[in-house]
């Protein structure tokens, strides 16, 4: 007989996996339309402004892009040419400009599957610093959707493929993660004398944080951005759950 935890663990991963396969299904029959963005929630999301929580969802909804998403279980956010499943807990922002997405993870893990690889992406995190892409390797397959995951914590970032490669701009310069590899991104600290308004936006050439997404969205979170720098190595996935740790950066 499995214990409530294990029967809950189940069910939140029963519904991530049809979250997935429903974004699949809807990126492929929608590939190429210019849809407005909509949050599908599975239990609630609030939308906070400014601190503040502006509502809470539990039906799908037009995204805000001038609002910080939270989903309280797992959510879907359908966007053109790509599909956000993101974890229980996570806290992401939107924000698209022409052919450009731009995504602000907060906190949390989200997996996407892009159908439309002609777009470019932009992955922020919260100390302003920024992962772009360059291009994706498309599998032989009849959708040529790619997918991925980032996970985002406060000691770290990775962001990893599942299903193609994605070629993106950090601050060494120009990675290929491919299928079945991550990028993990570890938070060091470094002198703040040597912090410099350049810090905040060194891992591409596009706007700052604050330049894309509105006040209310951000709160105060880029207040340290000048105080952070990556450490960037490239993993190999341990499991579906996660991946394995890189070598100390002193190394």
């Amino acid at each position: 007989m499995l214990s409530g935890k294990m029967e809950a663990k189940m069910k939140s991963l029963r519904i991530t996996t049809l979250l997935i396969a429903a974004a699949m299904m809807a990126g492929v029959s929608m590939a190429g339309a210019a849809t407005d963005g909509r949050i599908i929630p599975t239990n609630r999301v609030s939308l906070e402004k400014n601190g503040s929580v502006i509502a809470n969802l539990t039906s799908p909804a037009p995204v805000d892009e001038n609002a910080l998403i939270i989903c309280h279980g797992t959510c879907m956010v359908k966007l053109r040419g790509v599909s956000l499943v993101a974890m229980d807990k996570t806290e992401l922002a939107v924000k698209q400009i022409g052919d450009f997405m731009n995504i602000y993870v907060k906190q949390g893990k989200i997996n996407f599957i892009i159908t439309d690889t002609s777009r470019q992406f932009a992955f922020y995190l919260p100390d302003g610093s920024y992962i772009k892409t360059e291009g994706f390797v498309v599998p032989a397959s009849t959708d040529n959707a790619v997918k991925g995951y980032i996970d985002v914590t406060d000691k770290a970032t990775s962001i990893g493929m599942d299903r193609g490669g994605m070629v993106i701009q950090t601050i060494n310069g120009r990675q290929m993660i491919s299928q079945g590899h991550a990028v993990q991104l570890a938070m060091a600290e470094v002198p703040a004398a040597a912090a410099t308004p350049a810090a905040a936006t060194s891992l591409g050439t596009g706007s700052s944080l604050a330049g894309i997404f509105s006040s209310a969205t951000l709160g105060a979170v880029v207040g340290g951005a000048a105080a952070t720098a990556f450490v960037v190595g490239l993993v190999s996935k341990a499991n579906n759950s996660g991946v394995k740790k890189p070598a100390s950066p002193n190394r």
